[in-house]
């Protein structure tokens, strides 16, 4: 499966690299796990509301929103939890 960032989400990303690069290093892992191999064990769950056919990844405080469009992960939001669902 294809990843794809979008730009608010690559921007949260370097973002949490600056500060953390230990938790960035793990976020970009998962992705790539997942994209890999989606059928794994993962914390996903399919969200509701305003955020209707995305799904959530949780990785430790951060969570990581994207929805799946033909063989496509698209990444729209990279946060930690209690900023993840402002928008």
């Amino acid at each position: 499966m294809e990843i794809l960032y979008t730009d608010a989400a690559l921007k949260e990303l370097i973002k949490i690299s600056t500060g953390d690069k230990k938790s960035a290093q793990r976020i970009v892992n998962k992705i790539e796990e997942y994209a890999g191999n989606p059928d794994g064990k993962y914390d996903i769950k399919q969200l509701k509301g305003n955020f209707g056919g995305r799904l959530r990844m949780r990785v430790g405080n951060y969570r990581i929103i994207f929805k799946i469009e033909n063989e496509t992960m698209v990444i729209s939001t990279i946060r930690q939890r209690q900023e993840a669902y402002n928008d």
